[in-house]
């Protein structure tokens, strides 16, 4: 297409390829990406002119309420992989994790101004009807088991503020209680004395909870001596948010990783986590470890709000391959799985910290990216990695003098 065509178009209009063949006229250089991908990608997003790829790694066996899953970890760090999967067989060995997932629905937020002569009672009286009129409307969630649950009402001011709870059935749900919501608020803005719908939108409040719980035999993590530090390190983290915040950043680590690998807003996740680390009003872990009868016991609790099935999970190839891993499961059960994983990786680095070290293990894994940068040969680089490992040189200075030492060798 020629420019003048193309410059009564807005960018986003544009095709994908067109997008690319401006960039690249600008002096961007861009990685090379099929056609027929480029094409599907664009229907995804907005935009769109490439793609960013994550290594895809699995926990072969995570067992949670007595059964086994293999668990897909959308991640470019090694190590999360590696201490998800270190924790698994510590949990297996002891079990496995046992795991609760509450989904009474998520809230979305209508607010209304309203005139000063504004009878709240009365107007909290057609509630029924209006939640009937939804899931009349919304017939197809209904069909699925969802719909609109309750609406409640609170005024402040010439403000009034519902809060309409939502279940989203197998499905995180964003977009159906988006459409509820403005579908309520035109019919509420039509209310006598309401004088506008200030806005109507889902909340990332967190309401769906999942907890995980594993016991685990004393022996199994290294003894009591390394238990009752892996304890202390948990009551630290009840109290200093230093602590807390890092703690929590390592139980999220497994959480986005499986919930990116399934498609799920890992975004709305980490706000509401966040929310939830301070809910009695100073910031703490999430995780509690304690020891009873000998046994080390470990908790975890996450707001998750996330789903099976809508959004893009069917559209795209990547994301269905997860499934494929995980089998056929419930959003409830993805929700245990996810906790599950989060409380695995949380448990491994506290393990390290009580032991050997997180930095040790951390850079070991780390060097597979220092060797990637190289410009060397497959066995090149697995030489050099090999050398990083043993000397525990985790550096580039260190990676390119090796290469060169095996050059050298080699001539």
């Amino acid at each position: 297409m020629k420019s003048e065509e193309l410059s009564k178009k807005k960018f986003y209009q544009w095709l994908p390829e067109e997008r690319r063949n401006f960039l690249e006229e600008e002096g961007i250089e861009l990685s090379k990406i099929a056609s027929d991908t480029l094409t599907r990608l664009n229907t995804l997003s907005e935009n769109v002119v490439g793609q960013v790829r994550l290594p895809l790694g699995i926990l072969p066996r995570l067992i949670v309420n007595e059964k086994s899953y293999c668990v897909p970890m959308a991640v470019e760090e090694p190590s999360v992989v590696a201490a998800a999967n270190h924790a698994s067989k510590i949990f297996n060995q002891n079990g496995g994790v046992e795991a609760v997932s509450i989904r009474n629905g998520i809230y979305g937020q209508i607010v209304l101004e309203v005139a000063h002569d504004f009878d709240l009672v009365r107007f909290t009286e057609e509630f029924p009807e209006l939640i009937e009129l939804a899931n009349r409307k919304f017939a197809s969630l209904v069909k699925h088991g969802g719909g609109v649950r309750k609406i409640e009402a609170s005024r402040k001011d010439n403000l009034v503020f519902l809060k309409v709870l939502v279940d989203p059935a197998e499905a995180m749900g964003a977009n159906k209680t988006n459409a509820i919501l403005e579908f309520l608020g035109n019919k509420l803005e039509k209310q006598i004395n309401v004088e506008q719908t200030m806005y109507a939108i889902l909340s990332n409040y967190p309401t769906q909870l999942t907890t995980a719980k594993v016991s685990l035999d004393i022996n199994s993590v290294g003894g009591p001596k390394v238990a009752k530090k892996i304890v202390l390190l948990s009551e630290i983290g009840q109290t200093d948010i230093y602590r807390a915040v890092t703690n929590n950043k390592g139980i999220m680590n497994g959480v986005d990783s499986v919930l990116v690998a399934t498609g799920n807003d890992y975004r709305g996740v980490e706000a509401a986590t966040a929310v939830w680390a301070n809910k009695d009003g100073s910031y703490t872990s999430l995780s509690k470890w304690s020891i009873a009868n000998d046994r080390l016991i470990g908790t975890v609790t996450i707001p998750l709000a996330i789903g099976v099935v809508g959004g893009s999970i069917k559209a795209r190839r990547d994301i269905q391959q997860s499934f494929n891993l995980l089998g056929k499961v419930s959003a409830e059960q993805l929700a245990e799985i996810i906790a599950a994983t989060g409380l695995a990786n949380n448990f491994s680095a506290l393990l390290a910290i009580s032991t050997k070290g997180i930095q040790a293990g951390h850079m070991k894994l780390q060097a597979r990216n220092l060797v990637a940068t190289l410009k060397a040969n497959e066995d090149e680089k697995a030489k050099v990695l090999e050398k990083l490992q043993e000397s525990k040189q985790y550096t580039q200075e260190a990676a390119v003098r090796f290469l060169d030492e095996i050059r050298k060798e080699k001539n």
